[in-house]
């Protein structure tokens, strides 16, 4: 008894979830039943959201190796266009099962497997077809980008926090801003940037209150990384970024990994970078603040080496400016430039910066104590950070102001152009009433001054705990004080992060040879 079985593929996400994959199924079912043939769950072959341009398709696959061993007698497709979107690819799976003795019968062109004049015309309409449909994208992608470069539309893929809302006679395309995810985006900044929270302790925050990430799933480290670096979220959407890679598709990855099923996305240079204005939900100090974090926390995170150097991350070449990277060698750790010799950029001159661990480390360890030993040169550092206005208890105050007053005008917008109703603006704006009058008044208040700290108790507290301190802690109050260490010749730089601390210029005179 001959096999029959079905294909069926959907292109796009969006059609597989309006299950467009269904109504194929649905006519294929229908026409084998007017054949008397049943198809089972096994006699289906399916690839929901998988491109038509490519060969590597998980349903395909298995159909194919099917077709290789022979027991499979017929195959049952809506059209060509559902089997390959391109000839090419088409004319190979043809010849394939042909090679093969399966027969491939579409609905839409029943004769296509027998008559070589219908042959002959698909090729020829395939040819025209494809030629077509590459002039067309060309043009709609050139068209797109002229409209983004004239701030006349806006990046169709919206992130979390709003909607994208597409052309209409009276308006142009923009980006709606969603009340309630607008306000998850502002909380994880404030936790982030205020609280100090980490992004595993947000997500575990968010999971708790029930809020469901992006994907409608529980939030994770990732998803909060990747909300902190959207810049969308300080009003600056950007357009062409990076672009899809095809061309390893189907090819193996790394032993034991399979093969590559999706494209990889080259970045693009910043100035190729197409900028689009859209509504801020976070100001600019914030998102800023957020960037430095992340940054840091990726220069020094743990994964970045497998020991851990006391200084990584601090020690900067004078001569490129790049940081040294740890090195060691049996017994022999040293911190080394390596970008002085060929993978140094043209303009700067070959040089040699190698400095042993065992001589710089202890150099600067003993700096840092030696400064912790004047107490007063902290107290007046600490006090001038106070009196810049950006650090003053109110300037935080007038963050979250401006975050209100800037919802309450987001929210008289929605009001304006009809998208919510008047009961449900009155709904949204008791809160941020309630809360504006709040901020108002603490505004109003005199200031207070500065927190005042005892940095003879602080300095007592923390000489003890150096005394028996491990790497790690180490580490965290090198980072604490000392924004970088600028290695020369023959010298030292340490530059603290507080500015009012002189900078350190130490002597040394052991190299690493």
């Amino acid at each position: 008894m001959s096999r029959v079985v079905m294909y069926a593929r959907v292109s796009s996400r969006r059609q597989e979830q309006e299950r467009t994959i269904e109504s194929q199924i649905a006519k294929i079912e229908a026409y084998a039943r007017e054949r008397g043939l049943e198809l089972g769950e096994q006699d289906r072959y399916l690839d929901d959201g998988v491109s038509g341009k490519r060969l590597a398709r998980p349903g395909l696959d298995r159909l194919r190796d099917q077709v290789a061993q022979q027991t499979i007698d017929e195959i049952l497709c809506l059209s060509p266009d559902r089997l390959a979107r391109t000839l090419a690819v088409q004319q190979v799976l043809l010849y394939e099962m042909e090679q093969h003795q399966v027969k491939v019968t579409f609905l839409n062109q029943p004769n296509l497997a027998t008559d070589e004049q219908e042959k002959l015309w698909q090729g020829i309409t395939g040819v025209i077809a494809e030629y077509e449909r590459e002039v067309i994208q060309d043009r709609m992608r050139r068209g797109r980008l002229h409209r983004m470069r004239q701030g006349e539309t806006v990046p169709v893929q919206a992130p979390y926090g709003y909607r994208y809302l597409a052309d209409q006679a009276s308006r142009r395309s923009q980006w709606l801003v969603v009340e309630e995810e607008a306000a998850i985006v502002e909380q994880v900044f404030a936790w982030y940037t205020d609280s100090g929270l980490t992004q595993q302790e947000i997500a575990h925050r968010l999971n708790g209150q029930g809020t469901p990430s992006p994907e409608g799933k529980k939030w994770g480290s990732t998803a909060i990384s990747r909300l902190l670096r959207q810049s969308a979220y300080m009003g600056k959407a950007y357009y062409g970024r990076k672009s899809a890679d095809t061309s390893q598709i189907g090819q193996m990855r790394k032993a034991g990994r399979g093969r590559l099923a999706f494209p990889r996305y080259l970045a693009h240079p910043f100035a190729e970078w197409i900028e689009s204005q859209v509504p801020a939900l976070v100001d600019e100090s914030h998102w800023q603040a957020a960037q430095s974090r992340l940054d840091m926390n990726s220069q020094f995170s743990s994964r970045n080496s497998r020991r851990p150097y006391l200084l990584r991350g601090l020690l900067v070449c004078a001569t490129c400016g790049h940081t040294l990277q740890g090195r060691t060698q049996g017994q022999r750790i040293t911190y080394q430039c390596t970008y002085g010799g060929c993978r140094r950029p043209p303009d700067v001159p070959p040089h040699r910066c190698v400095v042993s661990a065992a001589v710089v480390e202890p150099l600067i360890w003993q700096a840092l104590r030696s400064l912790l030993d004047q107490p007063q040169r902290l107290q007046d550092a600490w006090l001038s950070f106070c009196a810049v206005p950006e650090h003053t208890p109110n300037s935080r105050l007038e963050v979250r102001q401006n975050n209100l007053l800037l919802r309450r005008r987001r929210l008289l917008d929605l009001y304006e152009t009809g998208a919510i109703s008047l009961s449900e603006f009155q709904e949204r704006l008791t809160p941020l009433a309630q809360e504006l009058a709040q901020l108002e008044t603490q505004l109003a208040e005199p200031a207070q001054p500065p927190f005042q700290i005892s940095i003879e108790l602080f300095t007592q507290r923390i000489q003890s705990a150096l005394d028996s301190a491990d790497v790690s802690t180490q580490q965290e109050v090198l980072r604490l004080l000392i924004e970088r260490i600028v290695v020369s010749d023959e010298a030292l730089s340490v530059e603290h992060i507080v500015p009012t601390i002189d900078n350190s210029r130490l002597d040394y005179t052991l190299r690493a040879t």
